[in-house]
């Protein structure tokens, strides 16, 4: 069978298990706001170390891995909207940059202190600063983080944006000691994913809900600079030899963003676009988890796991007491 043939194969075995991921996320959203990126790759390390990925599935296993990811990270692009910094205001706009300046330092220095490696505890800040299992996903490569870092670190960021859909929600509800606007700003500031954010401001009402997706949203935007930032970073560390390698894709991300802001596209093509993206985003994550060591995951994932935690809790009460206190 020529190679071509052998990638087909693999692609349509990574699609279907992609899509049962999607089911499955349905399936449970009711319950708990777990993304399908995570159940993926799940799924993903599931098969590899029960059955072991065939090799006649590796040459599309690969593809996916490396050109389906990057071509949805340019698509993503197409979802953001550089008009949100404008309509959010100073205040905001000063708590946004900030949160996610602190979130990079807070990362670094708990992947200090906890002896974390330091890409891993990159992905995990930029998880917990910008848009969850998404932001791993694109810096990933931006940093050279292996497979496995990609993967602990979106599986840590999305359990705990999970719970933190939880705590809030709790929060939210018969709270007289924050108004809408506060919450709808700590929801859209503090918790990971889209869709966690979205979910946690939304308990509180429409005003609350509203807020925290533009708040969302800014942060999002967020993902340009901090890519070309730490790309920049990383790079310099390892030697010039590697800095001049800066990531193609990213400029293209960077220029999906300007072209959606500036309304070139109709809205029925930019959401295909949308869909695309999740859609390959997602068969990269079921790649990962099919390249990936089990054993070698469940060794490292103490250490992680704690490191996120103490991320997520001083970054939730610190952004908590500053609004508090300003807003």
């Amino acid at each position: 069978m020529k190679k071509w043939n052998y990638t087909a194969v693999g692609l349509l075995f990574v699609l279907t298990l992609s899509i049962f991921a999607k089911e499955l996320s349905l399936w449970v959203e009711p319950f708990l706001q777990m993304e399908a990126l995570t159940i993926a790759i799940v799924l993903g390390i599931l098969y590899n170390n029960l059955v072991g990925t065939q090799q006649n599935l590796l040459p599309g296993v690969k593809f996916a891995l490396k050109k389906l990811l990057k071509i949805g990270i340019v698509l993503l692009g197409f979802n953001l909207n550089l008009q949100v910094l404008w309509a959010l205001g100073p205040k905001i706009l000063i708590l946004v940059i900030g949160y996610v300046a602190m979130a990079l330092i807070l990362s670094w220095l708990v992947g200090k202190v906890l002896k974390t490696p330091p890409r891993l505890a990159t992905l995990l800040g930029v998880g917990s600063c910008i848009c969850g299992a998404s932001a791993v996903v694109a810096m990933a490569p931006c940093i050279d983080a292996d497979e496995e870092d990609s993967v602990l670190a979106v599986s840590i960021v999305s359990f705990l944006g999970a719970v933190g859909v939880l705590i809030y929600s709790a929060i939210a509800v018969g709270n007289d000691s924050i108004t809408p606007v506060q919450y709808g700003v700590w929801s859209g500031l503090s918790l990971h994913g889209v869709a966690h954010a979205i979910a946690a401001a939304f308990a509180m009402g429409e005003q609350a809900g509203e807020i925290g997706t533009l708040v969302k949203m800014a942060r999002v935007l967020m993902l340009m600079p901090v890519s070309i930032g730490l790309s920049h970073v990383y790079r310099k560390g390892d030697g010039e030899s590697k800095r001049a390698g800066f990531p193609t894709y990213v400029i293209y991300f960077i220029l999906a963003g300007i072209i959606n802001t500036m309304g070139f596209l109709p809205a029925a093509m930019v959401q295909f676009f949308g869909q695309m993206s999740n859609w390959m985003l997602l068969m990269a994550m079921t790649a990962m988890g099919l390249s990936v060591d089990g054993k070698s995951i469940v060794k490292r994932g103490a250490n992680a796991g704690f490191a996120g935690i103490v991320i997520f809790v001083i970054l939730s009460l610190g952004s908590y007491l500053i609004i508090i206190a300003w807003l």
